[in-house]
């Protein structure tokens, strides 16, 4: 058995397989094990570049962090977010009676970070996750910008959204794929009515078991790949996958070729349409390995010389800028270690234009521009764009709207002897929970194929 991909999905297919008797070899293009839950182990502690919470629900996560014995920390709580919106800076407590707050109505008690779960959670027409390809639910196959409007959300709550929002931008993401995500968020928080809630800003204070990888989420799919019988071969990137015959034969980019039953392919399909594939796909699941959209998420660390946050309170801040997101990091015992410029979507895409060292001189000089308390106390110690510094190409697959009813049921059918896995494959898990669980689908499949 061949399993393309490294990451949490290729792994947990190749030790499901290799559990059945099979012999496998994972064939990753980059140069360490984790696909897109990587660490950067910083001089002031280890960073997740991507992969960072284990929510309450991720029972094969939980599954495989027990038999491994990887340690798990619980996940510290939210730390607090202050706003520079419309060239004022303004604290938390302040926001619903602040000047810079444009929104209407009752939006004017909701937090900008907390918008976005605020419109999507309320009234999520989704019954549970699994309805979210009814036929009944397609009419929510709309964008995320149609949607809001529908839904009442003033033009200046949008534009607000339109930064924390985990897809391309508003007016091309499908509402009905993010109203799955967020039904399943639902099943894991214990109180989703809060004001100053952000999607994906769980911790083990909200009454649920939320942990993170002692030392960095990394170390779990390291752990992984130390508990496989079979080779994991780095730095070999896949140029064909040829099913002609009744074998499987994948050539990588140096000439190297394996020879299998089957292949398991546990990449992005951003990466996988630079793969020549025999015989080719066809039809919508040509159409979807060709065309379909994937975000891209930039990240900046930053270390500070002393605090700064007498100013307004809140150590993290939330910004129309063109950095959007600046959060603060807690350790262990809840005291702030870093700070971590997130950009999403087109935010990231239009940075990665740059070289790097001046998106890091851009991210201090902004923040000392609109918060003047972090002058001369910020360095940045590194970055990542999963754009530009990963096999992937992307930090994660999105639909967009009117593509759920095209591709959602077959983004992970098999094609000749080729199964797929990763999270563009998922049904109603998400972040790694539905990587492992694609993963333990596909390897699934082929056991069922050889029985």
């Amino acid at each position: 058995m061949i399993v393309i991909g490294a990451g949490l999905a290729g792994l947990n297919a190749a030790l499901t397989l290799e559990s059945q008797g099979f012999k496998v070899v994972v064939l990753e293009a980059a140069d360490y094990v984790g696909g897109r839950t990587r660490t950067y182990d910083l001089p002031v502690g280890p960073m997740n570049a991507g992969g960072e919470t284990i929510g309450p629900y991720y029972a094969r996560v939980r599954d495989v962090v027990a038999r491994l014995k990887v340690p798990l920390i619980p996940a510290p709580a939210r730390v607090g977010m202050g706003n520079y919106v419309n060239g004022m800076l303004v604290a938390s407590t302040d926001w619903a009676t602040s000047k810079a707050n444009r929104t209407a109505g009752p939006e004017r008690q909701v937090q900008p970070s907390a918008l976005e779960f605020y419109y999507l959670s309320r009234n999520n027409p989704l019954p549970d996750p699994g309805s979210w390809t009814d036929p009944d639910q397609a009419k929510y196959d709309v964008s995320l910008e149609t949607y809001l409007r529908d839904r009442g959300a003033s033009d200046e709550a949008m534009r607000l959204i339109d930064v924390s929002i985990n897809t391309f931008d508003i007016a091309s993401g499908s509402a009905l794929a993010y109203l799955r995500d967020i039904r399943r968020l639902q099943w894991g928080i214990a109180s989703s009515s809060e004001t100053t809630r952000s999607t994906y800003g769980a911790s083990s204070a909200d009454g649920f078991e939320f942990n993170l990888v002692k030392d960095g989420t990394q170390r779990l799919p390291e752990a992984m790949a130390g508990a496989l019988k079979g080779e994991v071969r780095l730095n070999h990137l896949v140029r064909t996958i040829d099913t002609t015959g009744n074998r499987v034969e994948v050539t990588t980019i140096d000439g190297s070729r394996f020879i299998g039953k089957y292949v398991i392919s546990a990449v992005p399909f951003s990466a996988l349409r630079n793969v020549e594939i025999r015989p080719r796909l066809t039809g919508r699941k040509f159409d979807a390995v060709r065309t379909s959209a994937h975000g891209n998420t930039l990240r900046v660390f930053l270390e500070f010389s002393a605090p700064f946050w007498d100013d307004i309170g809140d150590p993290a801040l939330f910004t129309d800028t063109a950095i959007e997101r600046v959060f603060a990091r807690a350790n262990e015992s809840g005291e702030v270690f870093i700070l971590d410029c997130w950009m999403n979507g087109n935010a990231a895409y239009r940075m990665d234009q740059l070289p790097r060292a001046q998106v890091a001189d851009l991210v201090v000089k902004t923040l000392a521009e609109i918060r003047p308390s972090t002058k001369g106390k910020l360095k940045v110690v590194g970055s990542h764009s999963w754009a530009k510094d990963s096999a992937s190409a992307c930090c994660r697959h999105v639909f967009n709207a009117g593509q759920v009813g095209l591709w959602a049921k077959i983004m992970g059918t098999p094609h000749e002897r080729i199964h797929f896995a990763g999270e563009q494959t998922r049904s109603i898990e998400n972040g790694m929970e539905a990587a492992a669980e694609s993963g333990e689908r596909a390897a699934i499949e082929v056991l069922q194929r050889e029985s």
